[in-house]
């Protein structure tokens, strides 16, 4: 299987992706760069999401997966599209495989899918007849499947930062045993081998003459089934148990060797509630100016609107207003003007110059009247004091409008009130987990360990009771086998033979998987770089197990490995399996150096990434695979580069050529 092309439209960092994946058998790696939250992952999601579909249950997951710029700018329609190549029955096929999301009018999830196998159309969706759907649906995941199961996808779709936690506890057997069962194709053969020990019990049954003896065979059966299922169960609790054990294994020992936990989940109760305590100053800052910008409405809208049509009639009023206090400034009083009248006629009498016809109060009073203001000169003498300030105030006022700013506030505040009450949960379980209850990790860690203990015992006692069932049905087998019966001997002959089929397949690709393992292990794993004398692996497909020997004898206990070491091991045993196995899928690696040491990195950017797969695509930052270091030692093995970019403004994910900012050379 080659993935050629990926396609995605609205999906979440992607507004429109279309990305050409296509690789040369000497160039097998697309390198893809981008930085932390830049849309490696989605990415990674969008391969994952158009091969095996989405999981939208309501219309708030449609619309969390729904590029945010698209909102109000495109049709509401997550689109993704994937172009890949695969073999079957030795004749390569070109597939287009397209899968829509919309949400009806109902607000529900609607799925369509398209599948064109070199012009083969097969279609359906969540409207299509229950019968036409069940076959086209069939058709699609029977090919899905024959490239690359999606219980196989994490094998070879994967995050490397996740690969080391494989190692840790019991992960280890349970990765290898998935990965013969089921990458090498064994899982077939135990199934049929199953299945014909169901055949054996119905024939035997069917042949036991005594109704008793049927009934008890029968019961017999059905109690073994009945065992069967509840180990299954307890078995899966088992997986839970352990995997919640390898999960928060470092936490506690953290917690055990003396840390401060209490104070940490303190300080962080102190700076959650910091900040709610800042959301709600917020929220009631916001309240108090709004209701001020609603009391205050005249003043803030209609005052600035009134003065802006009033200023012209406004500025007359004043000017004559002014006019009119400048005369009155300089007005004379009654007094002065019989003085100055006084001393006129004196000085008209010393001189000769004139006798008077009226008397000094007649020519005081004729002044006084020639002085007195004109009331018709200024036409708004009507306007008191206090009316004239009221206008000048009016026109001259400083107006600022607080809608904008209010606007902004309640914007950012929404965003705010949105996280509120994620942080206010936040809070309560970190005030739990100080108080002791369900919440308190390290005692529920201690429950899990004795859990752990109880559910091994409890499988083993499982495993003792199918066994004497086992042995009470096969007396009926005995019984029923003193007559002859061809078909029913060839039956009982079914089950060892397809377990004898998946012990011989084991046997064959061992020893393959042990040289392979070890070449690689002495080239990629720096620790112990050639001096890896073997791998073993056992040859029981129910209990598999996996060591490494040192040159010296001695076993490599993997649970003393370093992180990066246990990632290399983990990452060299998959390309085994791959190398080995009967599916031939891309790889595709996130966050490509995980927890690799500076000597690591090394090695598997020169050894391993070049040889890993046909196609290899690695989502690395440039703090892993770094441009100006890393770059050269795999660029002769790049068919493709790109980087990632992120438009926080337009909230996209946008593609350029070039690994940021280096263009691989052909």
């Amino acid at each position: 299987m080659i993935i050629k092309r990926v396609k995605a439209k609205n999906f979440k960092t992607y507004l429109v992706l279309d990305l050409d994946l296509s690789v040369s058998e000497e160039r097998p790696i697309v390198l893809i760069g981008g930085a932390n939250g830049g849309g490696k992952t989605t990415l990674f999601e969008a391969i994952y999401g158009a091969l095996y579909g989405l999981e939208i249950r309501n219309a708030r997951q449609f619309r969390e997966l729904l590029n945010a710029g698209a909102l109000g700018q495109e049709d509401e329609r997550i689109e993704l599209e994937l172009h890949f190549s695969g073999r079957v029955l030795n004749t390569e096929q070109q597939y287009v495989l397209s899968r829509t999301y919309v949400l009806n009018p109902q607000e529900k999830p609607v799925e369509s899918v398209r599948l064109n196998m070199d012009g083969n159309i097969f279609v359906y969706g969540t409207a299509t007849p229950a019968g036409q759907r069940q076959e086209a649906e069939a058709q699609v995941n029977k090919i899905i499947k024959a490239n690359l199961p999606q219980e196989l996808s994490r094998y070879f779709l994967f995050d490397a930062m996740e690969a080391g936690n494989l190692l840790k506890e019991d992960q280890l057997n349970r990765v290898i045993r998935e990965n013969i069962e089921n990458v090498m194709g064994f899982n077939k053969y135990l199934s049929l081998a199953r299945a014909s020990e169901t055949l054996v019990q119905e024939y035997t049954a069917q042949r036991l003459q005594a109704e008793n003896e049927k009934k008890e065979y029968l019961a017999l059966v059905a109690e073994k089934n009945s065992l069967e299922q509840k180990k299954e169960y307890v078995s899966t609790q088992h997986q839970k148990a352990l995997e919640y054990s390898v999960v928060h294994q470092d936490t506690v020992e953290q917690l055990r060797a003396g840390q401060n936990h209490e104070a940490a989940l303190k300080q962080k109760i102190e700076q959650m509630e910091g900040m709610v305590a800042a959301i709600e100053k917020k929220e009631a800052t916001y309240h108090h100016q709004a209701e001020d910008f609603s009391r205050n409405f005249d003043q803030h809208i209609c005052h600035p609107k009134l003065a802006e049509a009033m200023k012209h009639e406004v500025a007359l009023v004043l000017k004559a207003h002014n006019e009119q206090t400048q005369r009155t400034r300089t007005h004379v009083g009654p007094e002065q003007l019989d003085q100055i009248v006084g001393g006129l006629i004196d000085f008209l009498r010393k001189r000769g110059l004139a006798s008077l016809p009226a008397s000094r109060d007649e020519l005081v009073s004729h002044l006084a009247s020639l002085l007195k203001d004109d009331p018709g000169s200024n036409p708004y003498a009507f306007l008191e004091e206090s009316e004239l300030k009221a206008l000048e105030q009016l026109v001259n006022g400083a107006y600022q409008n607080p809608y904008l700013g209010l606007q902004a506030q309640q914007e950012e505040l929404n965003v705010s009130l949105r996280n509120l009450e994620n942080y206010e949960t936040q809070i309560e379980q970190l005030k739990s987990q100080i108080a002791g209850q369900s919440y308190d990790l390290l005692r529920e860690y201690e429950e899990n360990e004795l859990n752990i203990k109880r559910l091994h015992i409890q499988i083993k006692e499982l495993e003792g009771e199918i066994e004497k069932i086992d042995r009470r049905i096969h007396q009926f087998d005995i019984q029923t086998s003193q007559e002859p019966d061809p078909r029913f001997e060839a039956l009982q002959k079914l089950k060892p033979f397809f377990e004898e089929v998946t012990n011989a397949l084991l046997k064959a690709k061992k020893q393959q998987i042990e040289v392979k393992m070890k070449q690689d292990l002495n080239t990629n794993l720096a620790a112990y770089k050639d001096v890896v004398d073997r791998v073993a692996l056992s040859e029981d497909l129910r209990d598999l197990t996996f060591k490494i020997y040192h040159k010296r004898g001695n076993e490599i206990y993997l649970n003393q490995l370093n992180t990066a070491s246990k990632q290399v091991v983990i990452q060299v045993l998959l390309k085994a399996l791959h190398e080995y196995g009967d599916y031939d899928p891309p790889v595709m690696i996130d966050t490509v150096m995980g927890v690799l040491d500076e000597t690591s990195r090394a090695t598997v950017l020169e050894n391993y990434f070049p040889e890993l797969s046909h196609q290899t695509i690695l989502l690395s930052s440039d703090s892993e695979i770094r441009p100006g270091q890393d770059l050269s030692k795999i660029e002769p093995f790049v068919s493709k580069a790109y980087t990632l970019k992120r438009d926080r403004e337009q909230q996209r994910t946008d593609v350029v050529l070039g690994y940021f900012n280096k263009q691989i050379e052909d």
